[in-house]
């Protein structure tokens, strides 16, 4: 019954802390932290502008499980040609939509050179993130993804679709307010230890299934470290 009274933590201490603006750095500092990989059958031209430009990128060619973009990020992915072996008529529609589901924290850039099935490009772009052409600008490119790191690296932002991600899950609500609290805790204490208070929330849950899922893909991603401190 006490714990009906307790006060918890949410997004709203975090946006209202003095704490909120030590997470902002320089676009070139940002760009050095976060790992973007590229799915594509070819190649991906704007790899090398971009990577002079600070951007740190792994090209991950045609993959044929889907594990391989645990230590990335971002994930730009190509929707011809690729996930065939997987779906061969959604190919990378397919694939955004499983990393979406399994790894929610993940920012997805849908992109593509050719003409596109209308019901595909409708499913890429419900699934995806954002969408570009293969043959944008390099300017283009940068503004896409500085835009997506800063997102990506605001602890706000990425609490807010964790927390929809959960919800997607039909986790119990007072476990994602939990949840939110020892997030809020950690963020503001700057602790990404095994033992803090996120991670000892995540392992103390009473969430199963996807709903586990969800937080320890944030944990495993390392995104969290990266995030409140080095």
């Amino acid at each position: 019954m006490l714990e009906k009274f307790k006060s918890y933590r949410t997004l709203a201490t975090l946006r209202n802390s003095n704490a909120i603006n030590s997470f902002k750095d320089s676009d070139e500092a940002r760009r050095k932290k976060v790992s973007i990989g590229v799915i594509d059958d070819k190649t991906f031209e704007a790899k090398q502008n971009l990577e002079n430009l600070g951007y740190n990128i792994t090209f991950l060619s045609d993959p044929q499980r889907l594990n391989v973009v645990v230590p990335h990020h971002i994930i730009l992915c190509d929707l011809q040609g690729v996930g065939q072996q997987l779906d061969t008529k959604k190919q990378g529609a397919f694939i955004i939509g499983e990393i979406k589901k399994n790894y929610p924290e993940k920012f997805v850039v849908a992109y593509t050179g050719g003409t596109l099935d209308h019901q595909v490009a409708r499913e890429a772009m419900d699934r995806a993130d954002s969408f570009q052409r293969k043959d944008a600008n390099i300017e283009e490119w940068r503004d896409k993804l500085d835009d997506m790191i800063q997102r990506l690296l605001d602890p706000v932002e990425v609490w807010k679709r964790q927390r929809i991600a959960l919800a997607n899950t039909d986790a119990d609500t007072l476990d994602i307010l939990k949840l939110e609290d020892a997030y809020v805790t950690s963020v503001l204490r700057k602790d990404h230890s095994t033992g803090s208070a996120f991670n000892s929330a995540v392992n103390s849950s009473a969430i199963k299934g996807d709903a586990r899922a969800v937080v320890t893909s944030l944990i495993a991603s390392g995104l969290f470290k990266i995030m409140v401190g080095s």
